[in-house]
């Protein structure tokens, strides 16, 4: 990712933003105690990854102070033998 100007992002509202954009926070991020909450969440915001990474696209596109990034959403299988998985970037000339 690359911003407008020197000052380096504040990541702890940017990941609030891109979460805010998908409807779920990061699964990483959910600790044990709050593991239905966040299936809950899930079940009512069913998405596929192509989803999600319109979502996410949607909302860099916005931001004024990023003027380029690249990004990866991945759903990681438990019942299957691979993984969904979407790349996007944007890298002006």
């Amino acid at each position: 990712m690359s911003l407008q100007g020197e000052q380096l992002p504040d990541l702890p509202t940017l990941i609030k933003q891109m979460e805010e954009a998908i409807g779920t926070p990061v699964q990483t991020a959910v600790k044990r105690e709050d593991e239905q909450a966040f299936a809950k969440l899930n079940a009512e915001n069913l998405l596929f990854c192509e989803d999600a990474a319109r979502r996410l696209k949607h909302a860099l596109e916005q931001k004024t102070d990023i003027y380029n990034y690249s990004f990866k959403v991945e759903h990681q299988e438990s019942l299957h033998a691979h993984n969904a998985v979407v790349y996007d970037q944007k890298f002006p000339q």
